[in-house]
């Protein structure tokens, strides 16, 4: 399989000037390139929004042609012929609400006696606005949209809980998990460290490739290390991924009998700085399997405008 991740850095709220930035970046992408492409999370809006006021001109839904995140993706998935995933700030819709039924393949993850009212990572609004992604299919149709699971705090000033892990099965493709972020840390990062609700749930469920479209931050000792090259990928970052996917690849930790599966983390991050945040960038795509290590097949700078490409066989 052939995967790409875009990375960029959005500029805040010019969602146009943003969709023409990825256009420009995939033009150099042809159709025997890619099966897969992957943007970052909340690709065209920027992240850091301090209230449902200040986003709710840029919710999209996704079910009504009023979308711009939908409308670039239907247009590059139609001519590459491949499938794109993106994230975008999703309004709730009957639709949305709809979606939200009891399914075979859903796993709310989170930790209800756990839960706090002081914690900043709870959701402050519920059931108006979802932090989602959304996978559009080779014919440049919606396939299914996923929403953020576990809000990071930034989020909680206008999205409320998704309502869990979610797969799904594609051809050429395989067995498909998508989640965004902070999903990949421990719920509310409130509980124990080993808890990987995420990873487990993709090791249970023999997936094949987890996407992630992110909005990472870069960590402190990549910030305090003054001649840091941006060029290159922040290692602590990516390590910080890999041992969130320890049931994926540590002997003892994995399912019975799914020894011989690999599975594959896509991880499309954004770069820059944005409201006082800086992000990581170190787009990666890893590969896992029982063993005593994660195999890297392919990582960009933390600071890299520019496209990520790496083939799976």
């Amino acid at each position: 399989m052939k995967i790409v991740c875009a990375q960029f850095c959005p500029q805040f709220k010019k969602v146009q000037e943003n969709a023409d930035h990825v256009k420009k970046l995939v033009s150099k992408i042809s159709a025997d390139q890619v099966d897969l492409l992957v943007l970052p999370e909340m690709a065209l809006t920027g992240y850091v929004f301090d209230s449902f006021d200040e986003i709710e001109p840029y919710l999209e839904n996704p079910y009504e042609n009023m979308s711009a995140t939908f409308s670039l993706l239907s247009s590059i998935s139609k001519h590459l012929e491949c499938y794109v995933v993106a994230g975008f700030p999703e309004r709730a819709s009957d639709q949305t609400l709809r979606e939200f039924g009891p399914t075979d393949i859903r796993h709310d993850a989170r930790h209800k006696e756990e839960e706090t009212i002081s914690n900043a990572h709870l959701p402050r609004i519920p059931r108006k606005a979802y932090n989602s992604a959304m996978l559009v299919g080779p014919c440049g149709s919606l396939i299914k949209v996923f929403r953020k699971h576990f809000l990071y705090e930034v989020d909680t000033t206008w999205a409320d809980e998704g309502p869990g892990f979610e797969y799904i099965e594609l051809p050429r493709i395989g067995r498909l998990c998508v989640a965004i972020c902070m999903d990949l840390n421990p719920y509310t990062l409130d509980t124990s460290f080993n808890k990987y609700e995420l990873t487990s749930f993709c090791d249970r469920n023999q997936i094949d490739i987890l996407v992630m479209p992110m909005n990472w931050l870069l960590p402190e000792e990549d910030i305090r290390e003054v001649n840091k090259d941006l060029a290159q990928p922040s290692v602590p970052t990516i390590n910080y991924w890999v041992a969130r996917c320890v049931p994926l690849w540590v002997p003892g930790l994995c399912q019975p009998g799914h020894e011989g599966h690999n599975t594959f983390l896509v991880a499309s991050n954004r770069t820059g700085s944005e409201n006082g945040l800086t992000f990581a960038g170190s787009s990666s795509v890893l590969q896992f399997t029982l063993s005593e290590s994660a195999n890297l097949l392919g990582a960009l700078g933390v600071d890299t405008d520019g496209l990520l490409h790496v083939s799976t066989t």
